[in-house]
């Protein structure tokens, strides 16, 4: 859960949108279509795994099969792309992303290309020379460690750097976050102000001499600082970020993520964007403030729950998913252990909630119908998510609830197998590798590296796997999560990490395409290539199965494509009158002759 692939961002590409005011009056038989042609197309359908060719109409897949079968829907406005043998696949799902948030990272500064601490001033001084009149300064990025004297980073050097205006700095795996003297007093904070200890549990960082806040804001203390910033940001702002993050998401082959935290609000964002034409990624939304924060299923709060679930059950943007923190992150010894931490005795961590809080919690949630997700770091975490996932199933009996375990960094070997004794979804987002001499190594211990990352112990035994970045924390781009699942390694050279953990290529995909869309609730509509189903697919520069597991990361992607409406077609569906769906594409680089008509539609003299 930290930062490690920055290098690996896409540096440009062309982008063209369709262009959203032009409604179809054609009939259907008359609509253009789209052949694929000569791909290697993985479908991600177990029963067809392969094809090689596809047709798009309307926004919906028309066929998948050989060339010779998708030629019989060639009319005479057909628009004929020629793969040349490239690879296709569904678009990619990310199972566990903070979007909004990300959003306002890439906007930002960001500073985990910083390899010392005069990186990261250079950075933040390039930075604030850069955007003089930006009123409250974020990014993210910064790690724990040698970095800074005290093992974490103070307000004096944002202070020094942004003296007249808020400054906030997110942590790499956001949990913490750095703050100046101006962004506190924005939001009351001094000395006096008490750690939150009731449904937000966090910690200010003080000095220990003199009390006084250091700069730092852990767990739930975030969002004492992370509210006052939001409601001080114009809506239009926040388009222009989100739409940032929109297009990096699209470049990069992400056509749907879920949100691991969000609000009413937040789906309204997306919603609003949806609804200009805007919205290039579908949003599925869990219900879920910040780490740290607790739900208390208040009357209010279930009410918020069930008018989220009413309002936004569409295909772009979906809310059902409640979150969970069950614990926090080990870097700062808020994860919850079995056993004690090896550099701090007697101490192993917390759960945010007993475990007769939360089988209370999810057996309430389970009677409503909810879907439930939980952040579980620690084997102390995951063992008390199992049990009180396993208390629900005894006592309301068998449903097809789909809940999910998140991250599992330290997972017992006796808790392995229940993921797939339980029907749990195991959520991972493969990063790697932690070594002594760095605070997770450290924490955990020597003993107990091998158990760090389990991956295949825990999908072996037949548990669904379901893969993600958690951006901002790992790069969107899915590729070099997949490189590092494969290999287990940082970089190449280096020795893996207890590789006998490692994940095939078979079950990445699976985890990034149809296990994704199953754990969505969304498998008959997106999630593999078959007929019937949105056309949410994307072309590659190179072919996963033809390259080492060492070349995966550097993979690019050519084209995104999915379905959207038009918003003149969706004031004329108002009237009742015929209107038209497009298929929308994203033409990134390396392209060459292929662009887009008005009507989202593709034309090509074939692929550079």
């Amino acid at each position: 859960m930290r930062f490690r692939t920055a290098n690996w961002i896409l540096a440009s590409a062309s982008i063209w949108f369709c262009s959203g005011n032009q409604v179809a009056t054609k009939k259907p038989n008359e609509s253009r279509n789209v052949l694929f042609l000569n791909g290697h197309i993985y479908t991600s359908n177990p029963k067809q795994p392969w094809a090689e060719a596809l047709a798009v109409r309307d926004g919906r897949i028309q066929e998948v099969g050989s060339n010779a079968a998708v030629e019989r829907y060639r009319g005479t406005k057909t628009q004929v792309i020629d793969l040349g043998g490239r690879m296709m696949l569904p678009g990619m799902i990310d199972n566990h992303t903070h979007f909004l948030w990300a959003s306002f990272g890439l906007a930002g500064v960001k500073v985990n290309a910083a390899r010392n601490l005069n990186d990261i001033e250079a950075i933040l001084i390039k930075y604030a020379k850069a955007h003089p009149t930006e009123s409250w300064v974020y990014g993210d990025g910064w790690p724990y460690g040698a970095y800074w004297p005290s093992g974490l980073p103070t307000k004096d050097l944002l202070d020094r750097i942004f003296p007249d205006r808020p400054a906030t700095i997110m942590s790499e795996d956001g949990h913490s976050l750095w703050v100046n003297s101006r962004a506190m007093a924005a939001a009351g904070i001094t000395r006096d102000t008490p750690n939150p200890d009731g449904a937000v549990r966090g910690t200010i960082v003080r000095d220990p001499k003199t009390g006084e806040p250091t700069g730092v804001m852990e767990e739930g203390a975030k969002s004492l600082i992370m509210r006052v910033m939001e409601t001080n940001l114009p809506e239009e702002e926040k388009f222009r970020k989100l739409r940032i993050d929109l297009k990096f998401a699209n470049e990069h082959g992400i056509t749907s993520v879920v949100n691991a935290t969000g609000d009413i609000p937040e789906m309204e964002t997306y919603e609003k964007l949806h609804q200009r034409g805007e919205l290039t990624v579908r949003m599925t939304t869990a219900l879920a403030e910040d780490v740290g924060v607790r739900h208390t299923l208040s009357e209010e709060e279930l009410r918020d729950f069930e008018a989220a679930r009413q309002w936004f059950q569409g295909n772009w943007v979906r809310a059902g998913i409640i979150k969970f923190f069950a614990d926090g992150v080990i870097e700062t010894h808020s994860a919850a252990m079995l056993e004690p931490y090896a550099d701090t005795p007697g101490k192993k961590g917390e759960t945010l909630y007993t475990l007769e809080e939360l089988k209370q919690d999810f057996l309430e949630l389970d009677r409503r119908g909810f879907q439930v997700m939980t952040h579980a770091v620690g084997d102390g975490a995951v063992r008390t998510a199992l049990d009180a996932y396993e208390f629900v199933e005894k006592e309301n009996g068998p449903r097809d609830r789909r809940w999910r375990i998140e991250h599992m960094e330290v997972v017992d070997p006796a808790d392995r197998p229940r993921f797939a004794k339980l029907g749990i979804i195991a959520a991972f987002q493969p990063w790697c590798c932690p070594q002594l001499g760095d605070p997770w190594g450290d924490h955990v211990g020597k003993e107990r590296l091998s158990a760090g990352l389990p991956w295949r112990d825990v999908i072996e035994p037949g548990a669904t796997l379901s893969m993600g970045s958690d951006w901002p924390v790992e790069s969107l781009n899915p590729f070099p999560i997949i490189q590092t699942g494969a290999t287990r390694r940082t970089g190449p050279g280096e020795d893996a990490f207890f590789p006998n953990q490692a994940l095939t290529l078979d079950q990445m995909l699976a985890g990034y395409t149809r296990n994704n869309a199953y754990t969505e609730f969304m498998e008959k509509q997106i999630g593999s290539l078959e007929t019937g189903k949105l056309a949410d697919l994307i072309v590659l520069s190179q072919d996963l199965y033809k390259i080492s597991t060492e070349q995966i990361g550097e993979t690019k992607v050519l084209l995104t494509g999915g379905r959207r409406k038009n918003r003149m077609a969706e004031r004329h569906l108002d009237s009742g009158q015929p209107g038209h769906v497009a298929w929308w594409g994203v033409i990134l680089s390396g392209l060459g002759n292929v662009f887009l008509t008005g009507l989202a539609m593709i034309t090509t003299r074939g692929f550079a």
